[in-house]
């Protein structure tokens, strides 16, 4: 028995939140009509099912504390989030890049880097994870270049 488009794309988002394009893709996969498949997407999204805007917040909220603004940008880019979307969201994701690059560092890094290769080491590792040159230096070039016990858990 196949199941109808609509049902499909009601159970992935039961799921988990989908941006328009992948759950275009999802269900186009599946052997649908595009025209099908679109109108769909355009009735979900008005009624409020289908929000690129309460994918990014989720997106955001889970990433945040793994990686810099950089790579949380380019991922929602190529999930099919607008850009104008995304620089919605540049301040609060900015606002907690310096603390969010200080629990990346201490949890792989427990010592400040003692020589010009360990700094590259822990800076490449950084960038690594998505965050800027300005970011990485603030967190190396602190002279703890550790978090106090209450940022841990921000």
């Amino acid at each position: 028995m196949e199941e109808s488009l609509k049902s499909m794309a009601m159970r992935l988002l039961g799921r988990r939140e989908y941006t328009r394009r992948e759950l275009g893709k999802k269900l186009l996969l599946k052997g649908s009509n595009a025209q099908e498949v679109e109108e769909l997407l355009g009735d979900l999204e008005c009624k409020g099912w289908l929000d690129d805007r309460r994918y990014v917040e989720a997106y955001i909220r889970t990433k945040r504390q793994r990686f810099g603004m950089r790579k949380i940008f380019q991922d929602l880019e190529s999930k099919g989030v607008a850009k104008s979307t995304i620089l919605e969201y540049r301040e609060e994701v900015l606002e907690g890049d310096l603390n969010a690059a200080k629990l990346v560092w201490a949890k792989k890094y427990s010592v400040k880097p003692d020589g010009p290769a360990a700094w590259a080491k822990q800076a490449r590792f950084l960038v690594n994870r998505g965050f800027d040159q300005s970011t990485v230096r603030a967190v190396l070039s602190d002279p703890n270049c550790a978090l106090d016990q209450d940022d841990r858990y921000l």
